[in-house]
């Protein structure tokens, strides 16, 4: 059954290889246009998606982030603090 599998992947592939004509052949000016259009509906949607996630990390992560740094630095005073001559 594998083996099948194997073998119609590859029949696929190299059909889809072949088909597509000679790759030195430049696009027209209608493929182009629309291999543009959807990269930039890609890139739109990718850009939203980023742009919540940094707002759900600066609600979320960022104050957790803000409060460790603090700590850490207020630990490191006291540690300071106990080395001055009294």
């Amino acid at each position: 059954m594998m083996h099948r599998k194997c073998f119609l992947s590859i029949v696929l592939a190299t059909g889809f290889l072949t088909g597509c004509g000679n790759t030195n052949t430049p696009l027209d000016a209608d493929t182009r246009s629309r291999i543009d259009s959807i990269a930039n509906l890609q890139i739109s949607l990718a850009q939203k998606s980023q742009d919540s996630l940094c707002k759900v990390a600066q609600t979320t992560t960022l104050p957790h982030l803000i409060d460790s740094l603090k700590k850490e630095r207020l630990r490191e005073i006291q540690e300071q603090l106990k080395t001055l001559p009294k």
